[in-house]
């Protein structure tokens, strides 16, 4: 780019948002470096994108269009008091809409608050659609098996089926999806959506593609840790993600994994879909890295797409709301405004009631005792003494308790209800709300559920497996169902009384893996394969996401459920709060398949030690879990994978004490050396190749040369801001250029401060734009010397170089740095770089000049020095390069020691280093490819099929490559020293 002040050359592109009078936008801006530039050029995309015109005064206005179509123009100068038209950046969201229920402030709170709104306004996304994009992160989705699921689209209705088109085309429309060509076809519906009457939110039934998918395991924010957090935090703000998911790209190889159908078409995902088992750990992931990154969790924490911000103060509440807002910008993420909470003195969050030290629960777990209704029939009384059978030896004389409600089930005895039944009725009841009945929930012991219905409503028991092996109840829980519900069929209400126990505990069972007892045969492997009915097919929907196992369990032996759904106490229209969003992870029962089909177990099972359904090893005192040496692949890679691509010895510590397999260490160094993520992204992971080489040695002076150049020397009393360095490798003679750019002119004026004198061989060096330009090709070309470029992101390969470098700057650094130095640091240079060639070389042991042309530069005074014999001269310069030879040896000793030779072959398929480190962003692949091999240069240099034009840009060392393995090359290499045996 050539400005009108003679700039030439931009820093880089940045896209930033820009405000021009009413109007905001992103666009794309260049940088300039330069002292005498600080202006902000406005181009014609500008001009145009921001609707500016000048008038006959040469005034800038801007002309915008309101609902109406009316123009108003907007002037620079505020002076001419035209009208200003206020833009609203969302115009379809009403005013009123960014109103916020904030009555429980004064006015000038109120106003503080309103004031953060209307600034951040544009925040707040237009529909579901407006989600952004995320900068920085995509979503992957990695699958157990190489498979792919595919279904017939689902029968619908007209009407559904018009929803469904309508709402493609909007996803359409908003790139959140595209057309696919994928083997991998999910099919959709049309779920209910509370507070309407018509289904009108779009799911994809990914059940299948679930079973297949790699759980992530993400930690989620715990109510105790947010409880010390928020202590004497008086003001709470939430802020909801709108269509969160959406907001996080999905990584193009992984798009065809969510393809899904219609009745009229096929298409995927562009971005991470809701109902993915994975997708909540993503998003907990990426959104906690960003308040992470931002310093934000000091006073703000998420729970998926939901963020709160506490504060002790309001003055520091509404700093703490400008920081995450602006981190929220910066990141491409928009809010939902209706579900956005500002400065509340309370606010609800994981289940809990959270104020100033306060933190009560949402929901009374013991409420379906506590209001469990007084019995009014034997039958009645008949259910809570079943209930109560089990937990006779936890409560003290239960008989004698117990006895008025006995009586009433006496022959031929006429049901009254009189005080000491009621007084037994209560008392009990307490016993069944407190120790030693009930126990506190602990994330860390199993979870069994106990669910049933009846034609009054559903119920359901938590129970805790503790230390004694005794399962004791931590939770109830029951409700009523409406009169429409109580026409279903027995297998939707057993369903949907495990959905509603599920909903209702979701904060303790989210991440967890538990087991659901129900009384109802046909659930046990929720065996539903279609959605004949509909309905039902929305409640295993939304079962579906986590992560539990469904046991048959006996009527007779599911006494507790029983009772608490024939005696319902919730309302069928309470507990109707949203739906948390489930990360499911992998289930045990794949172990007990894997040894089903394991026949080496099956010939061996007296040898073997059986419990829990699943077959263990005794080796050495441990009790190791036997799999198949497939199955321990998987879990292998999905291992090495969950952790974050741990390590051999890591992955063996993991695994090994716990499972055995055929060939399991084995198998564990193959997957971790084959990885390509591993390969592509670590910076310490495979052994370095390649053995250390030499260009000559050079026998004589400016037979072989190497060109470098030095950049920021700008200022110190100078305009120039390159030194450029020609060395021969002989006698280490330097020359040297100080000039303000890097242009082929400086090179070839270089160059010929050596041709004034003598003729130059080789040139050796890396590949500036200037020395490979054409006008510097031609001048060598012209004068007989060979150019040769080191291979890309080697300055090694020009080593001799990088040295003097070094050595020159610190020598120009020391002098410049002297008292009283008033000269600029050209000339400082050009006396550094006198002395340097005066001074004797470490390497060779003599001074370049001396090597050159015999002349000694001496310390002595004149009077004593002697005048050196030419003999002396050529045999010093032999000693020269034996010390030379000497020295290339000593290093390439050095640098072997902890590298092997690696013959590579044209054909052979490697990684390649992604560039400069110094140009790369902190997380890219530190390698890329594989790309093929198509020229062998030598045993070091190799032309690689990179896809770049230059062919100087193709040439790579072998220590930049790391060549492609396979399972089977690794095996050749590494023998399993553990064999498996049973």
């Amino acid at each position: 780019m050539k400005t009108v002040n003679g700039v030439k050359k931009t820093d880089g592109l940045i896209t930033i948002k820009i405000k021009i009078f009413d109007l905001e936008e992103e666009m794309d801006i260049y940088i300039v470096e330069n002292e005498d530039f600080d202006d902000f050029i406005i181009g014609l995309d500008i001009i145009k994108k921001f609707k500016l015109t000048q008038n006959e005064d040469l005034q800038i206005e801007q002309k915008t269009t309101n609902i109406q179509d009316r123009t108003s123009k907007t002037n620079i100068n505020e002076e001419n008091n035209r009208k200003i038209f206020t833009i609203n950046f969302n115009e379809h969201i009403e005013t009123e809409e960014f109103v916020s229920t904030i009555d429980h402030l004064d006015e000038k709170k109120k106003n503080e608050i309103e004031k953060i709104i209307k600034e951040y306004k544009t925040i707040f996304a237009k529909d579901k659609y407006d989600v952004g994009s995320v900068k920085d992160y995509e979503a992957h989705i990695d699958l157990l098996v190489n498979t792919y699921c595919s279904k017939r689209p689902y029968r619908c209705t007209i009407e559904d089926k018009l929803e469904i088109e309508e709402q493609i085309s909007m996803l359409l429309k908003n790139n959140l999806i595209e057309e696919s060509y994928s083997p991998f076809a999910a099919p959709v519906t049309l779920a209910f959506k509370r507070g309407e009457n018509r289904k009108s939110r779009l799911c994809v039934d990914f059940r299948e593609l679930n079973k297949i998918i790699i759980p992530q395991a993400q930690p989620f924010p715990l109510i105790d840790d947010l409880i010390i957090k928020t202590r004497n935090c008086k003001f709470f703000t939430t802020l909801d993600i709108n269509s969160a998911f959406w907001a996080i790209p999905l990584r193009v190889e992984d798009r065809s994994k969510t393809g899904f159908v219609t009745q009229d078409g096929h298409f995927q995902w562009t971005c991470l879909p809701f109902g993915l088992k994975t997708s909540p750990a993503i998003f907990q992931r990426i959104l906690s890295n960003i308040l992470r990154k931002h310093y934000l969790t000091g006073y703000s924490v998420n729970y998926i797409d939901d963020i709160l911000i506490y504060s002790s103060t309001f003055e520091e509440h509404i700093r703490h709301i400008r920081n995450v807002l602006e981190a929220i910008i910066k990141e491409g993420f928009r809010l939902k405004f209706k579900k956005c909470t500002f400065a509340s003195d309370s606010v609800k969050y994981l289940g809990h009631i959270i104020q100033n030290n306060s933190v009560r629960p949402l929901k009374d777990n013991l409420i379906s005792i506590k209001h469990f209704p007084t019995p009014k029939t034997q039958k009645n009384i008949r259910q809570f003494l079943g209930k109560i059978n089990f937990y006779h030896e936890y409560i003290p004389r239960s008989a004698i308790i117990l006895d008025p409600l006995h009586n009433l089930l006496r022959k031929n005895e006429k049901f009254i209800w009189s005080e000491k039944c009621e007084e037994s009725f209560n008392k009990i009841k307490k016993y069944l709300c407190s120790q030693p009945v009930l126990e506190i929930f602990d994330k860390d012991l199993p979870i069994k559920i106990f669910t049933d219905a009846s034609l009054e409503g559903v119920g359901a028991i938590l129970k805790q497996t503790q230390l004694d092996g005794k399962d004791k109840p931590v939770a109830y829980f029951s409700k009523k169902l409406n009169e429409s519900q109580k026409r279903k069929k027995a297998i939707y209400l057993e369903c949907f009384a495990m959905k509603e126990a599920v909903k209702y505990w979701q904060h303790w069972l989210i991440g967890k893996q538990f087991t659901i007892y129900s009384d109802h045969k046909p659930l046990e492997n929720m065996n539903i394969k279609c959605r004949t009915d509909e309905e039902l097919g929305d409640l295993t929907y939304y079962l579906s996401q986590y992560d539990f196992t469904v046991k048959y369990i006996p009527g007779k032996e599911n006494v507790e459920a029983d009772c608490l759904s024939r005696n319902p106490v919730l309302e069928s229209e309470e507990n109707k709060e949203d739906l948390l969003k489930i990360v499911n992870l992998i289930q045990i029962n794949d172990i007990v398949k894997d040894q089903e089909k394991n026949e080496t177990i099956k010939e061996k099972k007296q040898n073997l030690i059986h419990k829990n359904e699943i077959y263990y090893k005794k080796i050495k005192k441990h009790e190791k879990i036997i799999l198949s040496e497939e199955f321990s692949k998987k879990l292998i890679k999905k291992v090495h994978e969950d952790l974050c691509h741990i390590g051999i010895r890591q992955l063996q510590k993991k695994i090994s004490p716990i499972y055995t397999a055929k060939n399991l260490t084995k198998n564990i160094i193959n997957i971790c050396k084959t990885c390509e993520i591993c390969i592509k992204n670590k910076s310490r992971c495979q052994g370095k190749f390649g053995l250390m080489s030499q260009l000559g040695p050079a026998t004589k002076p400016f037979e072989i040369m190497s060109m470098d150049t030095i950049g920021g020397f700008g200022g110190s009393r100078s305009t120039k801001k390159y030194l450029h360095l020609l060395v021969d490798h002989y006698t280490r003679y330097a020359f040297i250029v100080t000039s303000k750019t890097q242009n082929a002119s400086d090179f070839i004026k270089l160059t010929k401060k050596v041709l004034e004198t003598d003729e130059i061989g080789i040139i050796l060096t890396d590949q500036y734009p200037g020395i490979n330009s054409k006008e510097f090709k031609q001048y060598l070309q012209e004068n007989n010397i060979k150019l040769i470029f080191t291979a890309v992101n080697t300055p090694f390969s020009n080593g001799l170089n990088e040295r003097l470098n070094q050595t020159i700057v610190n020598k120009i650094r020391c002098k410049i740095n002297e008292k009283n130095n008033k000269r600029t640091w050209t000339t400082v240079a050009r006396e550094c770089i006198q002395k340097y060639n005066e001074t004797e070389h470490s390497v060779t042991g003599f001074a370049p000049k001396y090597l050159l042309d015999g002349t000694n530069v001496s310390i002595l005074p004149n009077e004593i020095k002697t005048i050196e014999k030419e003999e002396k001269w050529i045999a010093d310069k032999r000693l020269a390069l034996e010390n030379t030879i000497k020295s290339h040896k000593y290093n390439k000793k050095i640098f072997d020691k902890n590298r092997k030779m690696q013959e590579l072959d044209i054909g052979d398929s490697v990684y390649v280093e992604n560039g400069n480190r110094l140009n790369r962003k902190k997380l890219d692949e530190l390698k890329i490819g594989p790309f093929k091999i198509v020229e062998k240069i030598s045993k070091s240099i190799y032309r690689i099929d990179n896809g770049n034009r230059k062919p100087e840009s193709t040439l790579f060392h072998i220590t930049k490559l790391q060549p492609v393995t396979t399972e089977a090359e690794e095996d050749e290499v590494e023998e399993n020293r553990h064999q498996y045996s049973i």
